[in-house]
């Protein structure tokens, strides 16, 4: 073996004896590569994978003889290993061995081997991945140690291995490590300006986001990738329909009725399906069981997903009541959940706890007595209020009884009232016209 090693190295040096070594920029060192590792495959292009992998092997080890110069060898191995990641056709245990073989004789150098062990990684990662081996296909890439080259790698290569990397996690369910990665990625994202990876990026943060039950999060990524040009408008409206539905999933409280209110407001939000149940939610409206099953078949939601649908329209339901009500017992609420008074309890307990909700519960009696927890903002958020609010205003429930802040109240509903009609003439104009000239001629 060691004898047709040489003897191949001489061949390699021959081979690029005529090539201008002096300028390795101008791409001739790279043919001249291409050439002889086409000639040598062509030799057994009939041959099966073993001898193929046999004979890449040993035309490693001849391209890392000392006879060799490191820009010869770099050069031939970086088109073997080209070769071996663009051969469906080669066994994947041949290819796998190949190309592991590459790195443990290229690792000792890394230093100046960096090119091939950034190319070898790759292409071993797409072998097990292709196996859908995720767990393993991560590691390789995450063994890539950019922070210790030497030699500068560009920013759009470091950004596709971080993407695959999250990718991989969140394909083998490993959301810890996914989470990881993506928080990785986020500083590099700032550095790419590749508009069309960036919103990859969104997309896949997105999908870690909803994975991990982040909604919230998810629903306001989801959004951003909506609201890009690059998409086209059927793209546009699917990841606004997967905003929606993460947004409906998230836990009851003024976020969420924030994040709802954005959406409500987007222009393609009223043309789909699931506008209806966002619209309700908006207006704080009680979402009865027919509209959440018509929601999950709509959205074909996964089992486990429709537990936490339940649960949160549940507790949308209860942030509704909570500003009709002062205060109401569980037997009351359970019968309008359609749950019973233990159950109304633990969830209004949770979201009490949890800080989404404000009220004082008298286990005793059996009597939640709700408190201000809806202020301004969250009311004006709900009918689209373009004004900026003070987060210090007071909270504006009727069934207050502190005289000294009517006048406030009555200011504040008063804009409230003029907010919605300048709603009313932006999404309704010509039903607005009318209703004003009847008006008119009432008087």
């Amino acid at each position: 073996m060691s004898s047709q090693v040489e003897q191949l190295a001489v061949e390699i040096a021959n081979a690029f004896r005529s090539t201008d070594l002096s300028e390795p920029s101008s791409g001739n060192l790279a043919k001249t590569a291409q050439t002889f590792v086409k000639s040598k495959l062509q030799e057994i292009a009939e041959a099966d994978s073993e001898h193929k992998q046999q004979l890449l092997i040993t035309t490693v080890d001849a391209s890392l003889n000392s006879q060799v110069a490191t820009a010869m060898s770099t050069e031939i191995v970086m088109e073997i290993v080209a070769s071996v990641d663009e051969d469906r056709a080669m066994d994947m245990t041949c290819r796998k061995k190949v190309l592991r073989h590459v790195l443990s004789r290229v690792q000792q150098r890394s230093m100046v081997y960096e090119e091939v062990i950034l190319a070898a990684r790759q292409a071993l990662s797409n072998a097990l991945a292709s196996e859908e081996r995720w767990e393993e296909a991560a590691q390789e890439l995450r063994d890539l140690r950019f922070d210790q080259m030497h030699g500068r790698v560009n920013n759009n290569v470091k950004f596709d291995v971080y993407l695959k990397i999250i990718k991989y996690y969140a394909m083998a369910g490993n959301q810890d490590q996914a989470v990881l990665a993506l928080n990785r990625a986020a500083s590099m994202a700032q550095m790419v300006t590749d508009v069309r990876r960036i919103i990859k990026y969104r997309g896949i943060q997105a999908h870690i986001y909803e994975n991990a039950h982040r909604y919230i999060e998810a629903a306001n990524v989801y959004r951003n990738i909506s609201q890009s040009d690059l998409k086209s408008k059927e793209d546009q409206e699917r990841a606004l329909s997967k905003a929606i539905e993460c947004v409906v999933l998230a836990a009851a409280g003024p976020q969420k009725m924030r994040v709802m209110a954005n959406l409500y407001r987007e222009k393609l939000a009223a043309s789909l399906p699931s506008f209806g149940l966002l619209e309700n939610m908006v207006l704080k409206r009680l979402i009865k069981p027919a509209e959440l099953e018509k929601f999950s078949r709509q959205a074909e939601l996964q089992q486990d997903k429709v537990k936490i649908l339940e649960q949160a329209v549940r507790e949308h339901n209860v942030f509704v009541l909570s500003s009709l009500y002062t205060n109401i017992k569980f037997e009351n609420l359970g019968r309008s959940l359609g749950i019973d008074a233990d159950e109304a309890e633990q969830t209004c307990a949770n979201m009490i706890a949890e800080g989404r909700m404000k009220g004082r519960i008298d286990q005793i009696d059996g009597v939640i007595t709700f408190e201000g927890s809806h202020e301004v903002g969250e009311v004006a958020a709900a009918i689209s209020m373009k004004r900026q609010v003070s987060t210090q205003a007071p909270p504006m429930h009727f069934r207050e009884t502190v005289s000294a802040k009517w006048d406030l109240r009555i200011e504040n509903l008063c804009q409230s009232v003029e907010d919605a009609v300048e709603l009313l003439i932006e999404r309704q104009p010509t039903y607005a016209k009318t209703l004003f000239r009847s008006m008119e001629q009432q008087q």
